[in-house]
Order: C-alpha cells, then sequence, then structure tokens
C-alpha cells in the first residue's frame, strides 16, 4: 500500500466556494451600482453592457442601450471620428487618444451634453475583443472650473472700479451670477466710527431690510472681520445671540457666510433657505473676498496718489502766484527804500508778514493733507479751549456751551480746524467778535458761529474751495483745511448765517 501524502489537486471546499460566490457577487453589485457609468461594446461599437449608472449620467436604462451603437450617447460631431479611430486601431494598434482619463462630451437622453472624464480598458470575453468605458460625469467640476474663470473675469473687472462703492457692485452682482447667492452684501471699515458700513447689496436685500444696518462689537460679522476668520451662520444651529446681517427674529436670513477682506471690511453671503456652504462655495467666495481687498487697496492708492496730485498743483498756484506777487511787491518796497524813502521798510513787515502766513498755510496742508491720525474718544471742550489759546486776541471773547460731546477723532486734526474756524471768526468779526462753540442737536455734531459781519456777498458754495477769499489780506486756505479735516474724519460741514448775522459752521459728526 502507498504511502498517503499531500496531492497536488486542491479542492476547493463549500466554504471556500461560498465565500467566492459572495466575492462576486459584492464585485457584481460594485459594478452595477457604482457612481461610475460603465459601457462596454464590441469592435462594432455594439454595446454589450451597461450598469445601472448610466440611468443617471446618460438618462437610458441599461436595457436601453444593450444592442445599439455607442453612437447613441455621442455628440454628432464626434461620431464619424470615432468609428474611424476604432478602424484604425483595430487594423494598426496604435491608440490616437489617451485611453487614462480623457475627457469628453457625451449626449443625454434628453439632448444636454454632460462632460465626462472617461478610461478606456480594452480586454477578451468569450474570445471576443471587448472594450469598456468607465466614464465619470464631471459636470459640478467643470461647473466649479468655470466659475473660477469667471471670477477671473470680475477680478479683472475689478481692479478697473474707481472706488469702492463701484467694487462692492461687482463684487455682489458676481456673487448672485457666478456663485448663484441672490443676497449678499459689501461691507467696509469705516475707521472713525469704528464701524462696519455697507456700501452694496443685491437687489434682493432690498426685500429683505429696508436700510442695511451697520455693525460693530457682538455682531457676527465683526467677529469675523476682527479675528480674520470667516463664520457660518445656520438658523437650524445653536448660533448664540450673534447678530447677522438682514437677520431679523422673524428668521428672514437662514443661512449665511461672512468672510472677512484683511483690514478692509468683509463680504457676506446670505440665503433665505437653510443651505449648506459646501466647501467648493465657500472656496469661491474667499476668493472674491480677497480681489475685493486687493481692489480696495488699489482703489485706495488710486485716490491718495490723486490727491497728492491735486495737492501739488494747488502748491504750484500758490508758489507761482500767490507767493511771486508779495515777492514782487517786495521788491519794488524796497527799490523805493533804496531810493531814500525809509518809511516803504515799514509795508515791508506787512510784506513779509503775508508770506509768512501764507508759508505756514502751505505746509498745513502739505503735513496734513487729508488723512487722520487714530482716532480716540477727545472732550470738544477741553480741545476748544486749547485751540483759543493759540487764537486769541485781545477784546475776542468765546462762549463754549455746557453740552459739548466727546468726538471720536484725531485730536490734534480736531484742535487745527477748531483753529482756523476761530481765526476766521476774528480776521473777518474784528478784535471785539465773540465766537461760540456749541452743541448740534440729535447728538448731530457740533457749531461754530460768531456775531461778526457774516458771509457778505461771498459765495458760500466756494467758501471751502482752496484759496478762495474776500479778504485782500487772506490766503483763501483756512476753511479749505477745516474741509479737508473734516472730510478726513468721514464728517461734513456747512456754512450759514448765525442768529446774530454772523457766520455760522456746522460740522456733522455722524
Amino acid at each position: 500500500m502507498a504511502a498517503s501524502g499531500p496531492t497536488d489537486d486542491r479542492r476547493i471546499s463549500t466554504t471556500e466556494l461560498d465565500a467566492l460566490v459572495q466575492d462576486t457577487e459584492f464585485f457584481r453589485s460594485l459594478v452595477e451600482n457604482g457612481s461610475d457609468a460603465i459601457v462596454s461594446i464590441d469592435e462594432d461599437s455594439t454595446i454589450l453592457y451597461a450598469n445601472r449608472s448610466v440611468e443617471r449620467v446618460f438618462g437610458y436604462e441599461p436595457e436601453e442601450m444593450v444592442g445599439e451603437k455607442l453612437t447613441m450617447i455621442m455628440p454628432e460631431r464626434f461620431r464619424s471620428a470615432h468609428f474611424g479611430a476604432i478602424d484604425r486601431y483595430l487594423d494598426t494598434g496604435e491608440r490616437e487618444l489617451d485611453w487614462n482619463a480623457i475627457e469628453l462630451p457625451a449626449e443625454h437622453k434628453d439632448g444636454h451634453e454632460v462632460p465626462l472624464s472617461i478610461t478606456f480598458e480594452e480586454h477578451a470575453y468569450e474570445g471576443e475583443r471587448v472594450f469598456s468605458g468607465i466614464m465619470r460625469d464631471i459636470s459640478e467640476r467643470k461647473a466649479y472650473e468655470d466659475t473660477l474663470e469667471t471670477l477671473q473675469g470680475a477680478a479683472r473687472d475689478l481692479m478697473q472700479a474707481p472706488d469702492p462703492e463701484a467694487i462692492g457692485e461687482r463684487v455682489v452682482a458676481a456673487v448672485e451670477d457666478s456663485i448663484g447667492f441672490p443676497v449678499s452684501s459689501l461691507y467696509v471699515y469705516d475707521d472713525a466710527a469704528d464701524v462696519l458700513r455697507p456700501v452694496a447689496h443685491t437687489d434682493a436685500v432690498d426685500d429683505l431690510v429696508a436700510d442695511p444696518p451697520t455693525f460693530d462689537e457682538g455682531t457676527l460679522a465683526w467677529a469675523a472681520f476682527e479675528d480674520g476668520e470667516p463664520r457660518v451662520y445656520q438658523a437650524d444651529e445653536d448660533a448664540g445671540d450673534e447678530d447677522v446681517p438682514l437677520h431679523r427674529p422673524d428668521g428672514d436670513v437662514a443661512s449665511e457666510y461672512v468672510v472677512p477682506m484683511g483690514d478692509r471690511g468683509c463680504l457676506l453671503v446670505s440665503d433665505t433657505e437653510a443651505v449648506t456652504f459646501d466647501e467648493q462655495s465657500r472656496n469661491l467666495v474667499r476668493i472674491l473676498a480677497a480681489n475685493a481687498e486687493a481692489a480696495l487697496e488699489r482703489a485706495e492708492r488710486e485716490a491718495e496718489r490723486e490727491r497728492q496730485n491735486e495737492r501739488l498743483e494747488r502748491f504750484a498756484s500758490i508758489v507761482s502766484h500767490d507767493i511771486r506777487d508779495p515777492l514782487q511787491s517786495a521788491r519794488a518796497t524796497a527799490a523805493v527804500a533804496k531810493a531814500g524813502d525809509e518809511s516803504a521798510l515799514d509795508d515791508l513787515d506787512d510784506i513779509f508778514d503775508r508770506m509768512e502766513e501764507l508759508v505756514e498755510d502751505v505746509l498745513t496742508l502739505a503735513k496734513q493733507g487729508q488723512t487722520v491720525g487714530e482716532t480716540e474718544p477727545v472732550a470738544l471742550e477741553s480741545v476748544a479751549d486749547d485751540a483759543w489759546c493759540t487764537t486769541e486776541v485781545e477784546g475776542a471773547t468765546l462762549v463754549v456751551d455746557d453740552d459739548l460731546p466727546t468726538l471720536q477723532a484725531d485730536g490734534e486734526r480736531l484742535r487745527s480746524l477748531l483753529e482756523n474756524l476761530f481765526r476766521n471768526a476774528v480776521t473777518h468779526g474784528g478784535d471785539a467778535v465773540t465766537v461760540r462753540i456749541g452743541a448740534l442737536g440729535d447728538d448731530a455734531g457740533f457749531y461754530v458761529e460768531d456775531d461778526g459781519p457774516g458771509f457778505g456777498d461771498a459765495d458760500t458754495d466756494q467758501l471751502f474751495e482752496y484759496g478762495y477769499t474776500t479778504d485782500t489780506d487772506g490766503t483763501g486756505f483756512g476753511l479749505s483745511i477745516v474741509r479737508d479735516i473734516v472730510t478726513a474724519h468721514g464728517w461734513t460741514v456747512d456754512a450759514t448765517e448765525s442768529d446774530d448775522g454772523g457766520a455760522r459752521f456746522e460740522i456733522d459728526t455722524r
């Protein structure tokens, strides 16, 4: 009897067979129900197999496709080229296209085109050559890429916008047209008031609120702006008590994404539905916000460059005209004095005083321009007392009301503003003039008025223009300096007549 031992024939046990069958069923299910459509054709491009996913991708049931030509899901413009490429491959074995992840469009049952990423495979089945295509619908990716390209065009357009309002209008239009959110607003930081102010919003915002609010501490927008991190609001989550733009107790806004723009402000994208801001949407909003920030910086640089050019032009005008005239007078007066009339030397003192005043005003404009430094709470009464000490003349009186406000301001610039208003009152009202400074109602700001002769024939529309004056000894720069300081703080100034018939200047600080 031969000894028993191992054999070369390995029999599959019942357990292993069951496992194999289960694996086969698993992979069959995976192929049938995977996210990618799989279509197999023979050498004549007749469809032999289509998995269940073809219905989602192409709109056909698998049974509708089997037995038909592959061209049923192929745009007509590609059909002739397809058959030619198949024939040449069968003859030569040379591929005209890369078979790995090639991007081609397919035709849906309803006629629209579907962008696909296709990987082709060749294999043998029952002795026949079979070609299979694994087809992935890349519509979302292509749409995202198209949106990115559109936003690139919007970014170029933004860089041509002249001011924050124009930039904001183009940004919110891009949010609505390209990203697909109809409710959005662009806010910029107001340094003087220390708040975020709306500069542009989509039309849908008007349906939610009549007047978009400003935002400061305690709001969702401010939190995003302050720490530089985007914020998401969802009404169906525990969002706390933070206010959100356009959101009201009745729940107008259900979802919101807030993206800061550096120290320039923030972009708010909202929806009245409880939507989820997916990563693609967030990325697109962040890209647009970054472009808006760059555009705002460029616009600010351009505006500052224009202001500098305007100042240079004014300085050139001053030097060529206002300072040249006193110099010519000084030369003429000196010539008279040399001729023996020493009394003419007294006139030189007046000419030199005039020139010194001109130089001081020019230096003020050159140093201060239309900017302010860091602002802080400033007691107007204290600044008024300091400014009066600089401009006080014997006989003139300053009356300070008791209810002067505390302002968020650059103290030095505010003092310069008051010095110029006080000097204007003393110059035109005389040594005995009474000047009063008081508060405007409704916390609107303050006024400075006097009991002098008023504006007379002066054109109040031109009072704040550089060089405008009705005084033959005036430089015409004092009130223009006032206007620059007021504008730099984000305030406004108006000239009117006081109750005593004198001049009154109202500075609205709201």
